[in-house]
């Protein structure tokens, strides 16, 4: 845990987004933009002092959520943005006698190289780079770690006051006071906010200085989970390809990849190797599983309880009604997508949808939706009119500030 003494008005809260991409974050312009969308986060007076302006950002930090970004890709070495070049996960050595900790993997004086399990469609390594995301955003915030956590910190403010003691290699301590992450969200490059910072905070945490009562009504990881396959498909190439003298069947759950998991409900999963197993670790019984990244995380937390059905274990699916599974989860997607279209990929939008997704997303609560691709990527029957040909379907920041901070919708 960090060592800030703070209280409850004051602790900061905070957010990691985890992303899973290829190589780069074709929407890197909206993210740095949707970083800025806390209406605390308003620029200082240039005719301050110096003083008077570090007194005003530290106030103005205090009530804006930090945001810690972490990348792992398929492709690291091809990212060209330095921005994400610094915040991707990096190859790591364990130090067996210093409980775990982790420290960047030199040879010889060089730098630190990228981390990458290289995860094909569908293949356990998504998983497992999962696993490494969340692991790793948990470490933020801990005492005794020699890794520089600040490289990850992207809200204003935060990245300008210590840029300086950032670097690319990740090694050298910043000496400042980060507060352990609360919420750990599971992004793609495809993915966009549909909803700003501040609208985001809200909906995972409720409103600041609030009752323990009422507070506890939010601190709940959102994990669109059911108990039963959803088609053929799931029941053969994930159901069935769990053994089940590794995870008896009954404990096999499925959900969006694309969830939001609270402090209690990440470090539950990432300590279950060594509380529960022996230090043996689960995600090798998910190997044959196909896209076993919809499978592990619930399935581990129905292991442990956390998730369970309701209403006498009756199942869980598509038509069961309210969002509670034990009281700790909240049963609904954090990230809208279309899967009217087929049942193996989300249908792909570009600039053109932005507006008619938002509206979707939007009213069915989501925080985000994806899949939002460049209009170069689509088969040539897939692709829409030339309206985005331009920009190739790029969103831009003011198509995403003109709906989502504006709401000009009409």
């Amino acid at each position: 845990m960090n060592d800030a003494k703070t209280t409850k008005g004051d602790k900061r809260r905070h957010i990691a987004l985890l992303f899973l991409t290829i190589d780069d974050l074709p929407h890197e312009h909206v993210w740095k933009e949707w970083l800025k969308s806390c209406s605390s986060n308003n620029k200082i007076d240039e005719s301050t002092t110096k003083s008077s302006e570090e007194d005003n950002l530290s106030s103005s930090m205090i009530e804006t959520p930090m945001v810690s970004v972490l990348c792992h890709a398929k492709f690291p070495d091809r990212i060209k943005s330095e921005w994400l070049r610094q915040r991707h996960l990096l190859q790591q050595t364990r130090n067996n006698s210093d409980n775990g900790r982790h420290k960047p993997d030199t040879n010889d004086g060089s730098l630190p190289k990228f981390h990458s399990h290289r995860p094909e469609w569908g293949s356990v390594e998504i998983t497992r780079a999962m696993i490494d995301l969340m692991e790793e955003a948990l470490r933020i915030g801990s005492t005794g770690e020699s890794t520089n956590f600040a490289k990850y910190l992207s809200t204003p403010g935060d990245d300008e006051l210590l840029n300086n003691s950032v670097s690319t290699e990740g090694t050298k301590s910043t000496g400042q006071d980060i507060p352990p992450v609360d919420r750990f969200i599971f992004v793609s490059e495809s993915c966009l906010p549909v909803t700003t910072l501040e609208e985001t905070e809200m909906a995972l945490f409720g409103p600041k200085n609030a009752s323990d009562s009422s507070a506890s009504l939010y601190d709940k990881s959102w994990v669109n989970a059911r108990s039963t396959p959803n088609n053929g498909y799931s029941r053969q190439l994930q159901w069935d390809a769990i053994r089940a003298d590794n995870i008896p069947p009954n404990y096999v759950w499925k959900a969006d990849q694309w969830m939001v998991l609270t402090r209690r409900d990440a470090e539950a999963v990432a300590t279950l190797p060594s509380q529960h197993l022996n230090g043996r670790q689960l995600w090798p019984a998910f190997r044959k599983c196909r896209a076993s990244d919809e499978i592990f995380f619930p399935t581990v937390l129905a292991c442990l309880g956390i998730i369970c059905r309701q209403d006498g274990g009756a199942q869980v699916d598509d038509f069961s009604k309210g969002e509670s599974c034990a009281g700790r989860i909240r049963r609904r997607r954090i990230t809208y997508c279309d899967w009217s279209q087929s049942a193996k990929n989300p249908a792909s939008f570009t600039s053109q949808d932005w507006m008619d997704v938002v509206l979707k997303a939007r009213r069915e609560g989501c925080l985000f939706a994806r899949k939002f691709v460049l209009l170069s990527s689509l088969r040539d029957g897939e692709k829409k009119n030339a309206e985005s040909a331009n920009n190739d379907g790029v969103v831009s920041v003011d198509d995403w500030t003109t709906v989502v901070v504006k709401k000009q919708v009409g």
